[in-house]
């Protein structure tokens, strides 16, 4: 069975050739009245989405995704439009939730660290963005959250492990290339990261469906160990 993954981001063109097609796309944004709208459809304005879900599918062409589209016209969110589609993939019993984002805003701690444990109740792996290791944002920093910040000396296929610190580990900060953009000029950034770590935890998922949050972490240590990255 397909690995199911939410990707809660900017949306997805789901006919960009890396990420070959989603199964579904919901859009949440606030009125003038502060209330959540949740509509139908997902089309990415900022691309941002888009590369990341060809991160993940580099890793997991296999994997199921759908787009939960929360940021519009910028990389920024109101915290109800996150807490809604948080909401929306824990209750839709996503194998994955990918956050291309976190807060240090201390009044949004307590529902993220809410629905992050409801999650992982089910099985549902979280992984979050950070920007550094010791980066005390919310929910990369759960010890119920994957956590991943870019490491900047890390190549594609690296990854490194930070025992004992709130973001455990770090990855390659760059979407996949694009013909005739140089990488320079493409996204990068930590969500980049973190959509290397989920891509990954889709893969071993598609070989060890009935893997837990515990050997998911094994395993990442164990990928991080064998790189040797310094």
């Amino acid at each position: 069975m397909a690995v199911t993954v939410a990707v809660i981001d900017s949306g997805i063109n789901a006919s960009h050739p890396h990420v070959g097609g989603i199964a579904a796309g919901v859009s949440f944004s606030t009125g003038a009245d502060g209330a959540v709208v949740q509509e139908k459809g997902c089309r990415d304005a900022i691309g941002h989405g888009t590369a990341i879900a060809g991160v993940i599918r580099l890793y997991a062409p296999e994997a199921t995704l759908t787009a939960l589209k929360i940021f519009h016209t910028d990389l920024t969110a109101s915290m109800a439009a996150l807490v809604a589609a948080l909401e929306w993939a824990v209750s839709g019993g996503f194998r994955i939730i990918h956050l291309s984002l976190g807060t240090t805003l201390e009044r949004c701690r307590k529902p993220l660290r809410s629905l992050c444990a409801r999650a992982a109740a089910q099985n549902t792996l979280v992984v979050a963005a950070a920007r550094s290791a010791d980066d005390p944002i919310y929910p990369a920093v759960f010890d119920t959250v994957i956590g991943v910040y870019q490491y900047p000396a890390c190549p594609p296929e690296g990854l490194i492990h930070h025992p004992g610190v709130p973001v455990n580990f770090g990855a390659h900060g760059r979407p996949r290339p694009i013909p005739g953009l140089p990488q320079e000029r493409n996204f990068r950034g930590s969500s980049f990261a973190a959509a290397h770590v989920t891509g990954r935890v889709a893969a071993f998922l598609e070989a060890h469906p009935e893997a837990g949050f515990d050997a998911v972490m094994a395993a990442l240590r164990e990928l991080a160990a064998k790189g040797n990255v310094q």
